[in-house]
């Protein structure tokens, strides 16, 4: 092998989705990388490996730690970066390291293996023929995803989320398309995976959700809702429902309206 940084995929629920290739690097690495050391030393016991080295990397280790990574390999030394799950990178941390070991000249090599987009794409069942846009974790604010939703909604959508964000990005996406079809996967190769396959049209019929820990979504948009036009009983229940300080930056997205004719319209509510 060369000397270099290879990015390991490790299995993302069930401890024996790891490939030969994957376990094979693992065992020559002179160095591993894991976003959690002890998390990692699970899997590192069940493949029966006993690293020389293991230290944790984030993001936030990039400055203390890239010059050190690239000097070690300089060295001859073989690194390998994983993930607590999955595929690195794909939600995780390790670009901006990957991108200056390329900047310098360094040997970079991926090991693929378990990934949950590409079991999500597999398991979906979505017929349209429409592109899949990935979109990781979405941001907190409701306007903010919202915005993300209405930019993409010719596409089927995968993104990740967890069990606390669920139920308000749903809602959401009911807003924009109340036929879109929803397949929600949880613990993902574990014996308690579970794929719920529903309709948004009565999606209210499953609420709450009471699902535990990361979940992958994907949407089948069908019939997108391109409002342009709003009554005053909308408009009032949804400054009830987001706040004063969100409505406009939501209606103006939404409805392509400016701010102060919806600060007219608002007032000429108050008046009436």
């Amino acid at each position: 092998m060369k000397p270099g940084l290879y990015i390991v995929a490790t299995p993302i629920g069930n401890l024996d989705d790891i490939t030969i290739r994957g376990i094979s690097v693992l065992k020559k690495s002179d160095i591993i990388f894991c976003e959690n050391t002890k998390h990692s030393s699970k899997l590192f016991r069940h493949i029966n490996i006993n690293p020389l080295y293991v230290e944790k990397y984030t993001d936030h280790d990039f400055d203390l730690k890239h010059n050190y990574i690239k000097q070690k390999i300089e060295q001859g030394k073989i690194i390998s970066l994983i993930s607590d799950a999955g595929s690195p990178l794909i939600s995780d941390p390790g670009a901006k390291l990957i991108k200056y070991l390329f900047e310098n000249n360094c040997h970079v090599e991926s090991i693929p293996g378990p990934s949950s987009l590409t079991m999500a794409i597999q398991l979906c069942g979505f017929l349209n023929p429409n592109p899949f846009v990935f979109l990781g974790f979405l941001p907190k604010k409701i306007q903010q995803k919202k915005k993300i939703f209405e930019n993409i909604i010719s596409s089927n959508l995968i993104f990740f989320t967890t069990s606390s964000q669920l139920n308000k990005e749903i809602e959401l996406l009911s807003e924009l398309d109340s036929s879109a079809n929803v397949v929600i996967l949880n613990e993902m190769t574990k014996i308690y995976e579970k794929k719920i396959h529903f309709n948004l049209n009565n999606f209210r019929e499953l609420l709450p959700m009471n699902l535990k820990g990361e979940l992958v979504v994907c949407v089948e948009f069908n019939e997108v809702k391109h409002n342009k036009k709003f009554d005053d009983n909308t408009l009032l229940k949804d400054i009830e429902k987001y706040g004063k300080k969100n409505i406009y930056e939501i209606y103006s997205t939404k409805y392509k309206i400016k701010r102060n004719e919806l600060y007219k319209r608002i007032l000429s509510l108050k008046k009436n």
